[in-house]
Parts: structure tokens; sequence; C-alpha cells
């Protein structure tokens, strides 16, 4: 089956990698089964009433879907997870363990030249963190959003073309600023009033933070080799000044230190030092469907099903904007090398033209959204051979509350924000901390090693 194409902004979009559909396994699984029997009853029809209910079982559980999710997935996952809490690996604590937890153990910290490479040892990765501004959308024009995203997709395509680059985070953290009230606010007259409805606002003052994480393979070379791609990678970052953002300095050791344990300890109203284990949380434990760390307890989520059309420059406003509550969304943008998209985009038009002969030798008629797909595939084909780049793209979100009984709340709200951008999101349950850790752009995505 084919991945549907989307187009966006003049690079492509496939269906980001949530994890409501079969996987590669779960689909040989079904097969072998169909075939295990066919053969055995081809053999001995007689088996036919002995083969009936193991197989029917087992096909019900890879094919029975539960909250989109196949029952057989959530069983091995609900398993896996079940084992590493009886071998202790689903809490943490710093005084016993002397690495980040879980995932995150063995990332290490490389001092460059001004900034700091974080190297993944066991997933052979290098990632730099980047701060930006945006310029935001609300004094834009129509052209110039249309430009900023043009150059956005140019600079994507042009990264499949540049040999060992993994993928792309764009992580946007947004907290409650501080409440207190200045000693110097005017007690009356229009001043005093204007102060007051802002204070009405649950959002009135926020903290907003977004991160560029860039992580590259260092694949059969050594580490200096790795970081001096990587390097490459980051002059090309100049590129995003003329795509609404503006582009701050690689984050040092210090600024690293400070954005991963402000994540774990929402409280902390003090900064750290620069070494890297000061970014460990005092403690963790995870649990089925949240993690709890230090002063917060979180809910992480992945998304689903992307949405199904294209989106406006104001559609992730809600998902992205400020909240009464700690929240990070991370986008990841995967670039797929132009050699592998070349084949990819040729295969879906492929497919999509031996779907509609299958169709039109069956005598059925073509529904409109058949026709869409097709004509999509071929467009993707098109422009792909003309120059555009082809990106996997998902989501991780993560929300941060005081208590439980906010979390939940805090969860619900951030469900209704994803629905008005058309995107529907999964709790990660069973992989909290995994989920978790993706949103802290420090080169792990939980598909990869989950």
């Amino acid at each position: 089956m084919s991945t549907p194409v989307r187009v966006y902004g003049g690079w492509r979009e496939r269906r980001g990698f949530g994890i409501g559909s079969l996987s590669g396994r779960q689909t040989a699984f079904g097969l072998v089964a169909v075939l295990m029997v066919l053969l055995c009853l081809m053999m001995v029809p007689r088996a036919l009433p002995l083969l009936a209910v193991p197989v029917g079982l087992a096909l019900a559980a890879v094919f029975t879907r539960v909250r989109g999710e196949s029952l057989l997935s959530i069983t091995s996952r609900h398993a896996q997870w079940q084992r590493a809490k009886s071998r202790g690996r689903t809490s943490y604590n710093a005084t016993q363990t002397p690495e980040l937890p879980g995932v995150l153990a063995q990332v290490s910290m490389i001092a460059e030249d001004g900034y700091v490479v974080l190297y993944d040892k066991p997933r052979r990765t290098l990632t730099a963190l980047v701060p930006v501004e945006p310029q935001g959308v609300t004094f834009a024009t129509a052209d110039e959003i249309t430009d900023w995203m043009k150059r956005w997709g140019g600079w994507l395509s042009h990264l499949g073309y540049v040999p060992n680059v993994a993928h792309v985070v764009v992580t946007v953290h947004t907290a409650p600023g501080p409440a207190d009230v200045s000693d110097d606010e005017p007690a009356e007259g229009l001043a005093a009033d204007v102060m007051r409805d802002l204070r009405a606002l649950s959002v009135s003052r926020c903290v907003a933070r977004t991160v560029v994480s860039v992580t590259v393979h260092t694949g059969g070379s050594d580490v200096p080799a790795a970081v001096q791609r990587l390097q490459e990678v980051l002059s090309s970052l100049e590129t995003l000044n003329t795509c609404g953002v503006t582009v701050l300095e690689a984050m040092s050791d210090h600024d690293v230190t400070q954005w991963v344990r402000s994540c774990y300890d929402p409280s902390l109203d003090h900064g750290t030092n620069g070494q890297w284990l000061d970014a460990r949380p005092t403690a963790a434990v995870e649990q089925w469907d949240n993690y709890r760390h230090d002063s917060g307890i979180s809910a992480a989520f992945m998304w689903d099903e992307c949405p199904g059309d294209g989106l406006s420059a104001h559609t992730l406003n809600r998902l992205l904007g400020p909240a009464n509550y700690v929240k990070r969304v991370s986008m990841v943008f995967e670039p797929i090398s132009a050699h592998v998209a070349a084949r990819e985009v040729d295969r879906q038009a492929e497919a999509a033209s031996f779907r509609s002969e299958y169709r039109r030798r069956l005598g059925r008629d073509e529904t409109a959204r058949e026709r869409l797909d097709i004509q999509k595939a071929r467009q993707t084909a098109h422009e792909q051979a003309s120059g555009s780049g082809l990106v996997d793209v998902g989501l991780y979100a993560v929300v941060t509350a005081r208590g439980e009984q906010d979390l939940e709340s805090c969860a619900a709200d951030l469900h209704n924000r994803a629905g008005e951008a058309r995107i529907r999101l999964r709790r990660a349950y069973g992989a909290q901390a995994q989920s978790f850790a993706a949103t802290l752009g420090l080169g792990y995505l939980p598909r990869h090693g989950w």
C-alpha cells in the first residue's frame, strides 16, 4: 500500500509516524498466519476445526483496533512496560544513577567553539540546539507568509542532498509567566483598568521559547568528522532568517543544561551550572499514562493522524500558542535522501495507477477521493523530478502540571487545541518517558528505539 503524499508549501509531506496503522511485523504476521492456514487445509482438510479457534484469536489480536491501534500492539507494549517495571527501569533516582534517566543515559556533551554538541553513542548521532525567535504572522501579509513557507521548504529540500542528516526538530515551549505584580503598578485610571484586564486573562503572562535541533548520523566516520558535517548544516541555518524567524547563536553548555533541567523541574527559579550532569532530574517515575519528574507530572502524546488537507498559516496557532500550563510541542522533519525520494514517489504513482486500472477492470466507478489521490501522486512525482524534496513529518507533545487532577484538564485542553488544528493526538501509553525525551530536542526519537 502506498503512503499518501501531500503538497505543503513547495516541499512534500508524507503522513506522520503515528502508531495507528499496522506495523511491518504485524502485517507480516497476519500474512503468514493466512498462508499457514491455507497450506494446512490443502494438506489436512480435517484440521480446519482445530485451527479455527487459535488462528481466529491470532487474527483478531492483529486486526482488532482499540482507539485506532491493534490489540496485539497494545498487549505487546504493555508486556514490555511491565517487564521494564519489574526490572526497575521505570523509576530513576539521581543519587543512584550518575546519568540522565532512561533513553538519555548515554548522551554526552562535546564542547565546541561557542556551543556544544550532544553525542548519543548507542544511536550514533550528533545533535546541536539552536534557539530562534519567531516573528509571528499577526502583522505579516499573505505574500510574506507564502514566501516564508517556500524558503522553509527549500531549506528542507536542500537537506535531502546532504548526507547523514537524520532529522530536524522544532520545539515550541510555553509556560505561564510570573504572577507577581510590581509595586509601581498604577492604582487607578486607564492603565490600572488595562492591567486588571490582563490579569484576568489566564495566559496574559507567559514564557515562550523556540528551539531548532539538528541531528546527523555519524555513519562510519569518527566523531570529529561528523561534527564537521554538523557544522556545515548549522551554517545553512542562516537561510531561516528569511523564513520569518531570527536565528540566534547555538546553545552553550550552560544553555543546554538549563534547558533540560527546567523541563524536568518546571518550578526551577535559579540557574544551573554548565556541567551536563546538572541537567538530571532529582527523581523520576514513569507510569502507564504519565511521567512524574521533580516538581511536575507530565502526559506525553504523539500524533495519530496528520491533517488531511493543506494548512494555513494560522492553523497551528492555538496548538503552539501559550496556555496556563507548561506545554512543549515538537515538530519532527526527517528529510528523505534525494535518490530514495525518487524511488518512493515513483512507487506511489505506479501504485495509484495500478489501483485505478484494477477498479476499472472490476467495473467500479472511481470516487472523487480516489481521483484526487491519483492526481496528487502524479503531481508529487512530477515536482520531485523538478527538484522538490520529500520529508517525513511527525509531532510529539507534552503537557506538565503540578498534580494528576490538573494534568487531566491540561490534557483535555491540548486535545481541543489539536482538534482545532485538525490533528488527532494519541496518548503515548507505555512510552511516556521516551516521548517526553523526544520533546527535549536532544536527538532522540521513540520510533528509532521503541
